[in-house]
């Protein structure tokens, strides 16, 4: 867990940070600051270490996040020279009105994709006093915690866009670099265009071919993969008699939900 300083001097940093950003923002009006496409450099140190692009696209208050493609490698020579740059689909869509706090997701499902609500991401930031240059921006160092993994960002007030990769928002100014704790995720900028993305005149929903047209919950989604893993594994059990109890590890962004801390 991240340490935090002292409230006063955390009040203190945050009203000086919204004064830098209120007179960042009058120098960034001749700019239509109320769209953006800001692409990211995401690296996965996974059990299958991987190279994203991902974008965010800004809409006045409204956010879409996709990871683009993959330049994912593989153990099997053969399968690494059929597939080199393997490119995954355009699919796993997130959209966050932050405005009206909705969040939407299109997320993978056994042989389909399924349209997703989930709760609004209230992060609370730990705003620290360490600063560093990155690229030409001027950054300040901030953490968080959500849904059981430790965030470390670098934002800068100098851009007036409090958004980042995912789910990462809130600071008051954009969010050039993120990592988890673990160093197994992170983003860092690596252009950024003032200009609507013409994924804001498409119907969310239209994107993918989803299979369902009323969103099911984050919860629902994960009893019914839970419910499909575990008639799974017992039809495995049928046949494989002496096959042991699975060990199921929870990873990726989030490991524990609100509704598990209950």
């Amino acid at each position: 867990m991240f340490s935090s300083g002292s409230y006063k001097a955390q009040t203190m940093k945050l009203f000086f940070l919204l004064i830098i950003n209120f007179f960042t923002l009058s120098i960034f009006s001749q700019q239509n600051t109320s769209n953006a496409v800001i692409d990211y450099k995401e690296y996965n140190n996974t059990e299958t270490p991987n190279t994203l692009t991902s974008t965010l696209s800004v809409h006045n208050s409204t956010t879409i996040f996709l990871a683009k493609f993959s330049t994912q490698k593989f153990n099997n020579p053969k399968e690494e020279a059929d597939r080199p740059n393997r490119k995954t689909q355009d699919t796993d869509y997130l959209k966050i009105d932050h405005k009206n706090k909705e969040s939407l997701s299109i997320e993978p499902f056994e042989a389909d994709y399924i349209l997703v609500k989930d709760e609004y991401p209230n992060l609370k930031w730990d705003i620290s006093q360490e600063e560093k240059v990155i690229g030409k921006y001027k950054c300040i160092k901030a953490t968080t915690t959500y849904r059981g993994k430790d965030w470390l960002v670098w934002f800068t007030p100098e851009i007036p866009l409090n958004y980042g990769p995912w789910k990462l928002h809130g600071l008051p100014g954009l969010i050039v670099e993120a990592t988890d704790s673990t160093n197994t995720f992170s983003w860092a900028v690596e252009k950024i265009e003032f200009r609507k993305d013409p994924v804001f005149d498409m119907d969310f929903n239209t994107l993918v071919k989803v299979k369902n047209k009323t969103p099911v919950t984050k919860r629902k989604l994960l009893d019914d993969m839970d419910e499909y893993q575990a008639n799974l594994e017992a039809q495995m059990k049928q046949l494989m008699p002496d096959m042991g109890t699975p060990i199921h590890t929870r990873t990726g962004y989030e490991l524990k939900y609100e509704w598990e801390t209950k």
